[in-house]
């Protein structure tokens, strides 16, 4: 019979089981961790080669970078110095070829002054030539025409010695009737009202205007600015004229904003013609070009610029004035525009340049060829006209002076022979034969009759008058 089976032994045999499946898991687990470290090993040193090899790899590649770098290095040295030697090939050539030019034009420039200036010679001499003939058959002329002349004044003079004896002055009235007769002609006390008129509708219509005022600040400000950097540069005179031009058209269509901007364009012209032209005479001229400009789209310009030359120098109709015998010497003054207490010599100067710009006007030919001067040199020998009709006054002489200076030139080209015989006049009448009431000049207004003697001389020997100074813009 079987030995029975003890609880004992059963678990022994449980717990020897339980021992032997420890060890094996054991066993199993340690065969494991050595497998994955053996892997991890293997997998280290594959990756210790693979590195290796790739560094090995770089090493070669930079090497061969490096030798290419060095190889570029040297091939652009090489191209550089290559390049520099072209250079300064290049430089000697160009040099060498300048050098030729330039001594070939020298050469040329040497030529052509030698021929130029032979041809000067020549012209000069023939020029010298003409004018020697046209002194000798002037002076002919001029000859001939003062014995005529004396002949014909002594006729005169019998005729106002007769005249004035049958005269009787009864009273003052007369005598300032008479005295202003030899002052002003009717023609001149026309126009003159006409300007007064004139002065006064502006003065109601726009100094009485605020509005007008109001409306126009910015382009008064161009205008102020343009005149005030006008020089006589002709693309700058064109500009600021064109700028004016294109203000005024802009505002055509409001007549009362369009006539108070002509109004104060003109205003300015003459305020600056009384501080700029006064120290030089050819100032006057820029001012004149841009005034034919403007009068040249815009018709109404000259007629308004008229009535403020008119208002600040009466010489400009010409209109001289005689002192009432119940006239203060205040109101005197300022019937003859004299600013508070402005010296004689200042308002001469000032009347001057005044005048000054007014014949510059009449003889500017505008800038642009197909235009036309409305106001023309024709006014200029109107103006001569009457200051030698008139009874000469302390200022005719700087009137005269003035006026020649300025217009003379233009007045020849325009009517040749006729000009001389007016120019003839004038020299007779003050340098030649004076009359009486010419030689008391000599002594109230010597400067300005030494001016003139010396203007009237010169242009005698010369057979011309010289263009004025600053004619032309540069």
């Amino acid at each position: 019979m079987p030995k029975p089976v003890r609880q004992e032994d059963l678990d022994f045999v449980s717990c020897e089981n339980d021992r032997y499946e420890s060890e094996l898991f054991k066993w199993k687990n340690d065969r494991l961790v050595e497998a994955i470290l053996q892997e991890e090993l293997e997998f280290a040193k594959e990756t210790y080669k693979a590195k290796a090899i790739a560094h090995k790899k770089y090493e070669a590649a930079e090497q061969k970078r490096l030798n290419a770098d060095k190889e570029w290095q040297r091939y652009w040295e090489q191209v550089t110095a290559k390049y520099e030697r072209e250079k300064l090939e290049r430089k000697r050539q160009f040099e060498l070829e300048q050098a030729k030019w330039k001594q070939m034009a020298e050469e040329y420039d040497r030529k052509i002054k030698a021929q130029r200036q032979a041809e000067e010679d020549r012209k000069k001499r023939e020029e010298e030539a003409r004018k020697q003939e046209i002194l000798r058959l002037q002076n002919q002329k001029l000859a001939h025409e003062a014995a005529l002349a004396e002949e014909k004044r002594k006729k005169e003079e019998a005729l106002k010695a007769a005249e004035n004896a049958k005269k009787v002055q009864d009273n003052t009235k007369t005598v300032t009737e008479n005295n202003n007769k030899n002052l002003v002609s009717d023609e001149i006390l026309n126009q003159e009202e006409r300007y007064r008129n004139m002065l006064k509708t502006i003065h109601d219509k726009f100094s009485k205007n605020p509005q007008l005022k109001s409306a126009t600040t910015e382009a008064r400000k161009n205008i102020t600015l343009g005149l005030n950097i006008l020089t006589n540069g002709r693309a700058e005179i064109i500009k600021i004229a064109s700028q004016f031009d294109t203000m005024l058209k802009n505002h055509k269509n409001n007549s009362d904003v369009y006539y108070f901007l002509i109004n104060y364009i003109a205003k300015g012209v003459v305020k600056h013609a009384e501080v700029d032209v006064v120290s030089k005479e050819s100032a006057a001229f820029p001012f004149a070009h841009l005034c034919v400009l403007i009068s040249t789209q815009h018709t109404e310009f000259m007629e308004f610029l008229m009535t403020r030359l008119v208002k600040k120098c009466p010489y400009v109709l010409p209109r001289y004035y005689f002192r009432q015998a119940n006239q203060s010497l205040e109101e005197y003054k300022k019937q003859l525009s004299f600013k508070p207490n402005e010296d004689e010599d200042a308002y001469v100067n000032r009347m001057c340049a005044i005048v000054a710009l007014y014949c510059a006007i009449m003889q500017t030919l505008p800038l642009y060829p197909n235009l036309k001067n409305p106001y023309g040199i024709d006014n200029a020998w109107t103006y001569l006209a009457r200051l030698m009709n008139l009874r000469p006054q302390k200022i005719t002489p700087s009137l005269l002076y003035i006026c020649l200076k300025i217009t003379a030139s233009s007045l020849f080209r325009a009517y040749n022979n006729h000009a001389l015989k007016l120019f003839s006049v004038v020299y007779k009448s003050y340098i030649q034969n004076p009359p009486s009431e010419v030689k008391s000049l000599l002594t109230s207004s010597p400067a300005a009759m030494s001016r003139l003697r010396t203007l009237l001389e010169d242009a005698s020997k010369k057979g011309q008058f010289p263009a004025p100074e600053g004619q032309t813009p540069d």
